[in-house]
């Protein structure tokens, strides 16, 4: 692993824990530690098996004897930046939570793509930035119907005056 390659994961890393501690509003920890891991789940389920058909590869990866994902990006960053982006859309109508998840997913292919043509942290086999855009936005939007949905059987199984 190059010095630029090991900078952009420790950038990464720190990024993401900065958006967690200083952007995310904690009031509403049941709902994000849900989104969470949620996205942790869809992460893993979705980026394996690309890996395995071979239509993308991450040359350089963390735990790569265990991992064939760049488990960094699956486990630590899209989860935060998708806490973030269920925050911000909280109390969005519906066309600007379709407008933020295009914006986030553009944020993401912005820096992918660069990261995909300058180094080998990742590298498109069968696979195009759009690709990526595509099923980043497809899969910020669902994290926002999961957590209407969760908040949703929340009060309606749970009874809206019980606190949690």
């Amino acid at each position: 692993m190059s010095f630029s390659e090991q900078a952009i994961f420790i950038t990464a890393t720190l990024a993401a824990l900065l958006i967690l501690v200083f952007m995310v509003d904690w009031r509403h920890f049941r709902d994000w530690v849900v989104v969470f891991l949620f996205i942790c789940v869809i992460s893993l389920t979705w980026g394996s098996p690309l890996v395995e058909q071979d239509l993308i590869d991450y040359p350089v990866r963390l735990l790569p004897q265990y991992y064939d994902t760049n488990i960094l990006f699956e486990l630590w960053v899209f989860p935060v930046l998708c806490v973030w982006y269920n925050q911000v859309t909280r109390q969005c109508s519906l066309p600007l939570i379709f407008c933020y998840a295009l914006l986030f997913s553009a944020g993401i292919v912005a820096i992918e793509y660069p990261l995909e043509l300058y180094t080998n942290l990742i590298k498109y086999k069968e696979w195009s930035w759009f690709t990526s855009f595509y099923t980043l936005m497809l899969t910020f939007l669902t994290s926002r119907a999961f957590i209407a949905f969760y908040r949703w059987g929340c009060d309606y199984f749970g009874g809206k005056a019980r606190r949690y």
